[in-house]
């Protein structure tokens, strides 16, 4: 399985954008809850899944989308499955530490 990932880097910081493969463009609305998986943020390199979580378990900042990705990041304890937040059945998960 692959996604896309885009690391978006300011000065010393860095934010990774990284959804499954069929996530990308999505526009997701649930209740008060409205999100836009955006080309412009996630969609850069075609990435097979495990290169990915080798790259976030390092990242302190991170948006992550979709069912295959967000899987992969409870099974390697990088995000705990009650940080994860579901809107119209699509998981997603953000890891912002300062």
């Amino acid at each position: 399985m692959k996604c896309f990932l885009k690391i978006h880097s300011q000065s010393t910081n860095h934010i990774i954008g990284v959804c499954d493969e069929d996530c990308i463009n999505l526009h997701l609305k649930q209740g008060k809850y409205n999100y836009h998986v955006s080309e412009a943020f996630f969609q850069d390199k075609l990435v097979p899944i495990e290169e990915a979580i080798k790259i976030l378990k390092n990242s302190s900042n991170f948006n992550a989308v979709g069912k295959n990705i967000i899987k992969a990041l409870i099974e390697t304890k990088i995000v705990p499955s009650e940080g994860v937040l579901e809107i119209e059945g699509v998981p997603i998960a953000i890891k912002f530490i300062f």
